[in-house]
C-alpha cells in the first residue's frame, strides 16, 4: 500500500487550521497509555481523568498495576484526587459513558517492577495460576475489557532464562481465561532482534495476542555515548550503518520473526529525551554530553521532557532555541548547552502514515498526558491528532 498525501498538506492545514484532527476518529486502533500518578505533577502538567481524550483514542491503558513480590497477588495504585483531578479506576470506566466504542485495559509492570517479581511468579504452575486468577478478577470486577503485560523484559533485568518459554504459558493461560467474556490480552515489547533472541517467542505470543504494542522508542537516551533522538523513524545522518537502531527496523525485526503486521502496534512517544551537551562546538546528533538533560518544570525527571514542556518553552523563548527537523524521521533542538531528540506533529503523523502503509493494526503512545493535553501551545493533543490523522491518511 502506498499514501501519496505529502507530508506539507498536513503542515499546512495543521497551521491554517490549529483544532484539525481534535474529534477525528481512527479507522485503526489508537492504543492511550495513562500514567495514573500524572494527577500528582506540578500546576499545568496535572492530568486527571477528565484530560482523557475519549474522542481520539480507540483504547485507554490504566497504568500500572503491580506484583506483591512472588506470590502471584496484585497491588493496585491508591486512588488519588489533586485538586479536583482524579485517578479513580470508577471515573475512567465511567468514560465508556461518553463514548459506548472505547475500550478500557489495565497493565501491570512498567520499567520499574523489571522481572525480580515476574519471574518467580511464571516459573512456578500454581503461582502463574493464582497470577491469572487474581487479575481476571480485577479485570472482571473493575469493568474493564482487557490486560497489557508490560512485564520489561522476560529473561532479563533479574529473570531467568526460562522465562521466555513461560511468557507464552502466562499469555495462553491468560487468553483462555479471558476469551469467554471477550477480554483483550496484549503486550508491550522491546523492539530488537538482540530483545527478542533473549525474551520473546515471538510466534507463539503471536498466537495468542490481541495487540502487540512495539516500544518503537527510548533507543537512545543518556546510556549511549553521544546524542540521539528518541524515535527516529528511519536512521540518523550520524548512526553507523550497523546500529539499526530506528523505528523502520524494528517493526522489519518483529515481522521477520513471525508477527502478524495486523496485530502490531506502532508505538509513538509524547515526550523527548534529553542531555546536557559538552559544548556548543558540536549540537547535532551524535554530539559528546555531559550528563542528562535539566528537568522538566511539571515531569521533573532529568533527561526527559514532555512534549508540552518542550513546545512551551519553544514557544515563551523562540529566539534561545536551534530546532533541527529532519523531514519525515524526527527532530532536534538546543537551547544553549541543553539538548532534546523528540517528535512534533510533522515526524508523528509520517510514522502513523507508516504504520498503514506498513499494514500495521494501528499506534499506541506512551503516555497520554505527555503530550500537550491542555493547549499551552495551541490545539489540544497536538500529537495524538497527529497521529490519527497519518494513520487515516492511507486507504
Amino acid at each position: 500500500m502506498k499514501c501519496f498525501l505529502f507530508f506539507g498538506v498536513y503542515l499546512f492545514l495543521s497551521l491554517a487550521w490549529p483544532s484539525l484532527g481534535a474529534s477525528a476518529r481512527s479507522d485503526g486502533v489508537v492504543f492511550c497509555y495513562y500514567g495514573e500518578w500524572a494527577n500528582e505533577r506540578a500546576s499545568a502538567g496535572r492530568f486527571g481523568v477528565s484530560d482523557l481524550p475519549t474522542n481520539l483514542c480507540t483504547h485507554i491503558v490504566y497504568s500500572f498495576l503491580l506484583l506483591d513480590g512472588p506470590t502471584g497477588n496484585i497491588i493496585a495504585p491508591k486512588p488519588t484526587s489533586n485538586e479536583g483531578k482524579t485517578n479513580y479506576v470508577a471515573d475512567l470506566i465511567a468514560l465508556k459513558e461518553i463514548n459506548a466504542d472505547l475500550k478500557i485495559l489495565a497493565a501491570i509492570g512498567g520499567w520499574s517492577e523489571g522481572s525480580d517479581n515476574f519471574s518467580p511468579v511464571v516459573n512456578d504452575d500454581a503461582l502463574r495460576a493464582n497470577f491469572v486468577k487474581n487479575l481476571y478478577e480485577y479485570i472482571d470486577s473493575n469493568g474493564f475489557d482487557g490486560l497489557d503485560l508490560d512485564w520489561e523484559y522476560p529473561s532479563q533485568r533479574g529473570g531467568l532464562e526460562t522465562d521466555k518459554e513461560k511468557f507464552v504459558s502466562l499469555v495462553k493461560e491468560l487468553k483462555e481465561a479471558f476469551t469467554p467474556k471477550g477480554y483483550l490480552v496484549t503486550s508491550a515489547v522491546a523492539v530488537t532482534q538482540a530483545h527478542i533472541d533473549l525474551s520473546y517467542d515471538v510466534t507463539a505470543l503471536n498466537e495468542h495476542l490481541d495487540y502487540i504494542n512495539l516500544m518503537t522508542y527510548d533507543l537512545h537516551g543518556t546510556w549511549d555515548t553521544e546524542t540521539g533522538a528518541n524515535a527516529p523513524l528511519y536512521p540518523q545522518e550520524t548512526d553507523a550503518p550497523t546500529l539499526n537502531l530506528n523505528v523502520n527496523n524494528s517493526v522489519h525485526v518483529w515481522i521477520n520473526n513471525g508477527a502478524s503486521p495486523s496485530k502490531l502496534l506502532l508505538g509513538l512517544a509524547n515526550y523527548g529525551k534529553s542531555f546536557t551537551l559538552t559544548s556548543l562546538e558540536n549540537t547535532g546528533t551524535g554530539a559528546p554530553f555531559d550528563g542528562a538533560g535539566a528537568p522538566g518544570p511539571y515531569t521533573g525527571a532529568a533527561g526527559t521532557l514532555a512534549y508540552y514542556e518542550i513546545c512551551e518553552d519553544q514557544q515563551n523563548n523562540p529566539s534561545e532555541w536551534s530546532v533541527t527537523e529532519v523531514e519525515g524521521n524526527y527532530v532536534y533542538a538546543n537551547k544553549d548547552l541543553q539538548w532534546v531528540g523528540y517528535d512534533n506533529p510533522n515526524t508523528i503523523y509520517a510514522k502513523a502514515r507508516y504504520a498503514k502503509e506498513m499494514g500495521l493494526g494501528g499506534i499506541m503512545y506512551w503516555a497520554v498526558d505527555l503530550d500537550d493535553f491542555s493547549g499551552l501551545c495551541g490545539s489540544k493533543y497536538p500529537l495524538i491528532s497527529a497521529g490519527v490523522n497519518g494513520y487515516n491518511s492511507c486507504h
